[in-house]
């Protein structure tokens, strides 16, 4: 029989799963699996799509009914069809009327109900920079725009006001945010300047919701999108606009086969709808910022804040601290800081990008970190549910390992709110992490809790660095600027300054002036030191001076090939043949390299170093082809890796 009435892939996303799978170097039925939600992915496990039974009228009854009866029989006529359990409330014996064969049961596909929105009428005054750049996107075109604005710059206004336009040509609207926590403020705010029910795709949907959205784009039901990386793949038939926010965020590179990067993915599906893409970060990725200055984009730029008025930043050398006996955490600087507005009924965020309360355990004997059992990874101690997880693999355990003698280092989430809610009794302290969040729709509970004043302090990790709009919010503080700097990737230092920066964005958004108050055991670094002073331009100077000198990206490209297997000799094995079948003069062949065990695999890396991408990509895909003949072993590759740390 006919499986479906309409094909569930058009022409577009067809030829776009095949270009993944050269480009990303992949199986193709991966990037089939990526594109489509879960209901519709060719696999034995995907569960059937939900039916909703429903009546419709056949004929008037030739015997006499009941008032009942006939009042029923009456509304389904005049309704033409209605859902079972509609009927039924209306008349609990509606089985009889089915079965004397005046009503016929039948079933449809469950599908989302649009919601009623209320359309607020528009008062913000736009500034000169903000209409410049709105006039400056033209519609209908292949051009990128690149839109560097500073955070509480109004980036958010200049993509509704081009939305605006474009909506206004019949076309569709995708904007993309990165972190699941962002989309409830920009939901609300889309519907309530358009008015209309906007579909909405992230990774809380459960999905039958994912199924029901994604049919909705695909038929034209609505004509504006806001979602997370896998929106990118929605079906639709008539893109007048994409927007990618934040694009600088990590959350839009999979972490899986494929390795796809979700600004790639919109470059390419701008081509084919022939329409313009805005990428919009107040500290954008280095590649897109050296294009911009290229001119392969076009940069825009809101150089001010709406309000004018920018942070008060303070950097507080936490050595000092640890010199005079005193808590590396919670500085006397913070400290004051977050009384003082707690006195001034104001709010505050502390950010902490480390969930848990005790990130390091050590054996008191043996001076040993304990380990997870099946990764080279430090277990962390979540005190709330009493148990260590691993932050990998998700292995947890209640059992102390050999009835050691534990003690634990270093601070998280959970900690650090024990500690606030000690030393300020009378606060409402709120945590927001991906322990926090785990439950369907927490992130907009705990954030609409925050935004109604329900709390006072808000303490999370970079969830809450990017893009809330709290106007109550006049203090942000970085508990540990200088965490991210730690790592040995190439890229640490960018990440670690973009979440500072973005950080630095939250405070004073409203009429009242914000202070940022930064704990650092490393002040005067330039990431640091660029951040609090919302110095993008001399960051990427910096940055890039150090990257021209290792050829890293944007100076040149990588990619990274990891075999892994639960046995290191055949890892190691592998690698080497592909090093063996790997023949390409110019490409720079890095490795192999142990990296760490994780989820009980042992692995090694090969990276791949080389000017010309397209040629990169050729012979990675001729070699993997000639592996695969001669070894089973697995392995994954990432084009453009966004971290290369073991």
């Amino acid at each position: 029989g006919l499986v479906d009435e309409k094909s569930i892939l058009n022409d577009e996303m067809m030829e776009l799963a095949h270009k993944m799978a050269y480009q990303y170097v992949a199986p193709t039925i991966s990037c089939f699996q990526t594109i489509l939600p879960n209901k519709l992915k060719p696999k034995s496990t995907a569960q059937a799509i939900k039916m909703t039974r429903m009546l419709r009228f056949i004929k008037d009854s030739t015997e006499r009914l009941t008032p009942w009866q006939s009042k029923t029989m009456a509304w389904i006529k005049k309704e033409t069809q209605v859902s079972y359990t509609e009927a039924r409330q209306f008349y609990s014996g509606i089985r009889s009327l089915i079965d004397r064969g005046l009503l016929e049961e039948y079933e449809v596909e469950a599908m989302y109900s649009a919601q009623e929105v209320s359309k607020l009428e528009e008062t913000v005054k736009l500034s000169d920079a903000q209409n410049y750049a709105i006039n400056a996107v033209q519609l209908d075109s292949l051009k990128t725009y690149l839109l560097h604005g500073v955070t509480g710059s109004g980036k958010t206004e200049v993509y509704l006001n081009v939305a605006k336009k474009v909506l206004a040509t019949k076309k569709q609207v995708l904007i993309m945010v990165p972190e699941i926590s962002l989309t409830p403020q920009m939901i609300e705010r889309v519907s309530r300047r358009f008015g209309r029910d906007v579909a909405i795709y992230h990774s809380a949907l459960n999905d039958q919701e994912k199924y029901e959205q994604y049919k909705r784009v695909r038929d034209s039901e609505v004509k504006i999108v806001v979602g997370t990386r896998s929106s990118v793949f929605l079906p639709f038939e008539n893109l007048g606009l994409i927007v990618v926010d934040e694009e600088h965020d990590n959350s839009y590179k999979q972490n899986s086969t494929p390795y796809y990067h979700a600004r790639d993915i919109a470059l390419w599906r701008q081509k084919t709808h022939q329409c313009p893409l805005i990428l919009g970060s107040a500290s954008p990725a280095l590649e897109s910022y050296a294009r911009a200055l290229k001119g392969v984009y076009t940069l825009l730029e809101l150089p001010d804040r709406i309000n004018q008025s920018f942070p008060k930043v303070t950097i507080v050398d936490t050595q000092e601290g640890l010199y005079n006996q005193k808590s590396p955490y919670l500085s006397e600087t913070l400290a004051q800081g977050i009384q003082e507005r707690l006195d001034q009924k104001e709010q505050v965020i502390l950010l902490l990008n480390r969930r848990g309360y005790l990130p390091l355990l050590k054996d008191a004997k043996t001076d040993k970190v304990l380990q997870c059992p099946n990764c080279d990874v430090a277990l962390n101690y979540h005190k709330y549910e009493s148990v260590l997880r691993c932050h990998v693999c998700a292995y947890e355990s209640r059992q102390n390992p050999n009835n050691a003698k534990i003690i634990g280092t270093g601070i998280g989430t959970q900690r650090l709110s024990e500690l606030i809610q000690k030393k300020f009794p009378e606060s409402k302290v709120l945590r927001m992490d991906a322990d926090s969040t785990r439950k369907k729709g927490s992130h907009k509970r705990i954030l609409d809790s925050f935004i109604n004043h329900e709390f006072d302090i808000l303490i999370g990790t970079q969830m809450i660095a990017k893009g809330l709009d709290v106007a109550n919010v006049t203090l942000v503080g970085v508990i540990n600027a200088d965490a991210g700097l730690a790592h040995t990737d190439y890229r640490s230092v960018e990440q670690a300054f973009s979440i500072l920066l973005q950080a630095t964005g939250r405070s004073g958004r409203g009429d009242k002036s914000g202070e940022v108050i930064m704990q650092s055991f490393n002040p005067d670094h330039y990431a640091i030191v660029c951040a609090a002073n919302q110095k993008y331009k001399h960051f990427f100077q910096q940055e890039m001076e150090y990257r021209k000198l290792a050829s890293y990206p944007p100076y040149s490209y990588l990619i990274s090939i990891v075999f892994s297997d639960e046995d290191i000799d055949k890892a190691n094995a592998a690698s080497a043949l592909f090093m063996e079948l790997f023949d390409a003069p110019g490409i720079q062949c890095i490795g192999p390299t142990e990296i760490r065990r994780l989820s009980a695999r042992y692995r090694t890396r090969i990276i791949l170093k080389g000017k010309d991408l397209d040629a990169m990509i050729k012979n990675t895909n001729q070699t993997i082809a000639s592996f695969r003949l001669i070894n089973k072993t697995n392995f994954s590759v990432d084009v453009n890796p966004m971290s290369i740390e073991s």
